[in-house]
């Protein structure tokens, strides 16, 4: 019962999301993924293999997601397509140094969707 009713309060709270919250959302996701990658790739090489896919599988549905009649669709598209790729060549690879760098690019990304999103939302109370 108690498990249902926190799938219930998950489900409610993404569904009042504004667009912008849900990309910082799913950019935690991301991050939070990568980092449990680095965390277990010399202790559970599967673990660390299914985190960077379900942070690949985030950052294809955030490419998905784009307007391409936006300018700035074309060059996240570039970012997200690149990220993948390297996500990719860390898992193949196990690297480990590529993941961190790769972690520090999503979260800088996840700090810059947060900001443009207050500044929306402040322009859109003016």
């Amino acid at each position: 019962m108690q498990a249902n009713l926190y799938e219930q309060y998950k489900s409610q709270t993404l569904q009042t999301l504004t667009n912008g919250e849900l990309v910082v959302r799913l950019f935690e996701e991301a991050s939070k993924q990568v980092s449990m990658a680095i965390f277990t790739a010399n202790s559970d090489a599967v673990k660390s293999f299914n985190s960077i896919a379900k942070a690949q599988k985030i950052l294809k549905a955030l490419n998905n997601s784009l307007d391409m009649n936006q300018a700035i669709s074309v060059e996240l598209n570039d970012l997200y397509l690149f990220l993948i790729e390297k996500l990719y060549e860390a898992n193949s690879n196990k690297d480990v140094e590529l993941m961190k760098q790769l972690l520090g690019l999503i979260d800088e990304l996840k700090v810059t969707f947060r900001q443009a999103d207050k500044l929306a939302r402040v322009k859109g109370m003016k």
